[in-house]
């Protein structure tokens, strides 16, 4: 008897049901979504003060920036605010363009 196998294009597809295009705006949410995450973690996880840190939060921050270029502006204002920026994170330029709400999107 010939055990049965699933079609071979069902074994291609992702689990989440997800389009086989890498560049579809839910696929590409999701995966900055997973990304911010994880540089989430990894700055929760560096000592304060260092430039580990700095560099982490910066990351973040970029992830942030690109994800919510990506959402509808409700749903990019319900968002969790961002952790406080380390002390030597950005530099006095880079401050100003936060402040005044010039983002890279």
């Amino acid at each position: 008897m010939a055990e049965a196998r699933a079609p071979e294009e069902a074994l291609r597809r992702p689990w989440h049901g997800a389009p086989d295009r890498a560049d579809a705006p839910e696929v590409l949410a999701i995966r900055l979504h997973r990304a911010e995450v994880e540089a989430l973690i990894a700055w929760r996880r560096t000592a304060p003060g260092t430039p580990d840190q700095a560099r982490a939060w910066r990351r973040l921050a970029a992830l942030r920036e690109r994800r919510v270029a990506l959402m509808p502006p409700g749903s990019a204002a319900r968002l969790p605010p961002l952790p406080a920026a380390p002390a030597d994170a950005l530099s006095g330029w880079q401050k100003l363009r936060r402040r005044l709400g010039f983002g890279r999107g």
